[in-house]
Order: C-alpha cells, then structure tokens, then sequence
C-alpha cells in the first residue's frame, strides 16, 4: 500500500462541470451519476474549483435570517460558522458561486498514503489529480478504501469483477 500511488487507484474519466454551469445542471450530474463531488473546469478544462454535496445540500431549505445554531449536544461540536457558510452557498444559481475555490490537489505520482493523510487533514472525501491545471483523475475515500481491502486480501480482483470498468468511471461532459 505505501508504495501504491495516485495513478494505480484514481477514477480516470472524471465526471467534470463548467464554470458557468447552474447549481441545478450540478444537483442534476451528482445524483445521476452517483456521485459526491464534481470538478469545476474553465473553458479549456483548467481546475478553478470544486463543488460538493455539502455546497448544495441547502438548497431550497429556508433558514431564518437569525444565525443558525443547533441544540448542545456534548458529543459533537456544533460549527455554527460552517452551517451559515453552507446556507449561503446554497442559495447560489451558478457553479462558480457555490463552489470550493482552495482545493486540495495531487498529482498522478502521489502516494496514496500522502492523499489519504491529507483527506483526513483537510476533512475532504475527494481530490483531483491534475497535469498542467488539467484534471486527470480523481481519488475519492472509497478509492482508497478499495486499494487497502485489495492489499489486506492480497487479490487485484477483490469482488469478482473488473473494478476498473465499474460505474465509477465517467465521461467529461461539456456544459
């Protein structure tokens, strides 16, 4: 596992959104394709962003003008400020106003263990993998998750199926 990089493990047809695309055209993508989190491209499909499930999953509520707070409660810290944050995100129409612009990212030739570290550092369930700006891949929680359960069982097959050709391989699609 320590020697496994981001390339062994990444999805690399990344399911992408343009900047300028709506938060519906967002919404639309995630649940169709059965994912948490999209990369946000420019027109020549550099990374600018990323947006997530926690971006958009207000959406429609209504919250009162007061700021949120939820009951105490001595097992979770309420964060108060994330939840105003996630309100105000999702009551943006566009992509790019929802959206992470300080996104944590990797290279192909980054050790899994170093993502995996920094996904639990950073609290993302996601990163990027790019080349000059450009998305080439993903690695998700699941990913790694997958790669330590082929190392622990010492099989590249672990469930009896291509893993690689499963419905976690996407397409880029244009907005």
């Amino acid at each position: 596992m320590v020697s496994l990089t981001a390339k062994d493990i990444m999805t690399r047809n990344v399911i992408t959104i343009r900047k300028g695309a709506s938060i519906e055209e967002a919404l639309k993508m995630m649940a169709c394709n059965d994912i948490s989190g999209l990369p946000v491209v420019d027109t020549e499909n550099n990374l600018v962003g990323i947006i997530t499930e926690s971006d958009v999953l207000l959406k429609g509520q209504y919250i009162p003008g007061e700021t949120f707070s939820s009951p105490s409660n001595p097992l979770f810290k309420t964060r108060t400020e994330g939840v105003n944050e996630a309100y105000r995100r999702a009551q943006a129409s566009l992509v790019e106003d929802a959206m992470t612009r300080k996104v944590l990212i990797f290279s192909e030739d980054s050790f899994v263990v170093d993502i995996a570290r920094a996904m639990i550092e950073h609290a993302v369930n996601r990163v990027p993998i790019v080349r000059d700006r450009k998305v080439v891949g993903i690695v998700s929680r699941k990913d790694v998750v997958k790669a330590l359960a082929r190392a622990a069982n010492g099989v590249s097959n672990l469930c009896g199926s291509d893993e690689d050709a499963d419905t976690r391989m996407g397409k880029l699609i244009e907005l």
